[in-house]
């Protein structure tokens, strides 16, 4: 699934606001999901979703470059 560059942002933003805080709060045994969880897992998980939006904005990245050299590539056939 393809998500927009702002949104990704977004998610990325959150994702590090959420570690930043946890190392900030520093609590014995962090929520997630309802369930209580070691801390570390807690932080591998938010750094998992900060990789995984580091990874969609680059890709979203090259292929809107693809893209723009695509149409270039058109524009200067059709001329």
């Amino acid at each position: 699934m393809k998500l927009s560059k702002p949104l990704v942002i977004i998610a990325g933003i959150i994702a590090l606001g959420a570690i930043v805080y946890n190392f900030y709060d520093n609590p014995k045994v962090s929520h997630l999901f309802g369930k209580e969880i070691n801390d570390w897992y807690y932080r591998a998980f938010w750094l998992l979703i900060v990789g995984l939006c580091v990874y969609n904005y680059i890709e979203i990245d090259r292929n809107t470059l693809k893209d723009k050299s695509k149409s270039k590539r058109k524009q200067k056939s059709k001329h």
